[in-house]
C-alpha cells in the first residue's frame, strides 16, 4: 500500500476546504440576497446631437447628453479680455453676470443643469467684453471639466446679443 505524505494530504485537504467554501456560497447566495448586490453603472458619454442648428448659433453646435443634472463649463476661448455673460436655459435665467477667462488663467465657469427630456435651449448673453465680442467655449460633462464634450463659437458674439444651441438629454 502506498501512503501519500502529510505535506501531499494538507494540500488536497486546503483544497478540498477551498471547493466547498465556494460551494457554500453559490449555494448560499439567495435571489433576495443577489438582487441586493450592488450593480456597474453604465457612463454614456456626451454626443453631438444631430438636431438642426439654431439661426443665432454663432457656429455652437447642439450637443447630447444621457445625465441630468449635466455641468455646462464655459471658458473664454480667445483672450482673457473680461468676458461678461448671463446664461438662460430653457428661458428661465440661471446665471447673470459672469466673468469667464481662458483656461490658463483660471478654471472654467461650472453651472449645473437640470435638463428635461429631449430639447433644452441654452442662451448665452454677451453683457461686454473690452475685446470685440464674446468668444467662449461651452462644455458638456457628466463628471469633471475636462471629461466632456466641447463646441466653441465660431463667430465672436457682440455686445448685447446671444447665441443659442441645444443640449439634447435622453436618459439610457
Amino acid at each position: 500500500m502506498t501512503t501519500i505524505p502529510i505535506r501531499h494530504q494538507i494540500l488536497m485537504l486546503r483544497y478540498l476546504l477551498g471547493i466547498s467554501a465556494i460551494a457554500v456560497f453559490v449555494t448560499g447566495c439567495s435571489k433576495d440576497t443577489y438582487s441586493q448586490l450592488p450593480r456597474s453603472t453604465t457612463i454614456v458619454p456626451p454626443w453631438y446631437s444631430n438636431i438642426p442648428q439654431l439661426a443665432n448659433s454663432f457656429g455652437f453646435q447642439n450637443l447630447g447628453t444621457a445625465v441630468s443634472p449635466s455641468v455646462l463649463y464655459l471658458s473664454d476661448n480667445n483672450a482673457n479680455d473680461g468676458d461678461v455673460l448671463s446664461i438662460a436655459l430653457n428661458g428661465q435665467v440661471v446665471n447673470q453676470n459672469i466673468r469667464i477667462t481662458t483656461p490658463d488663467a483660471g478654471p472654467p465657469h461650472a453651472i449645473s443643469m437640470a435638463l428635461n427630456q429631449g430639447q433644452n435651449q441654452v442662451d448665452i448673453l454677451c453683457v461686454s467684453d473690452p475685446g470685440g465680442g464674446c468668444t467662449l467655449q461651452a462644455e458638456i460633462s457628466n463628471t469633471t471639466a475636462g471629461t466632456g464634450l466641447t463646441t466653441i463659437n465660431q463667430d465672436p458674439i457682440p455686445e448685447g446679443e446671444y447665441a443659442s444651441f441645444i443640449v439634447e438629454y435622453k436618459p439610457y
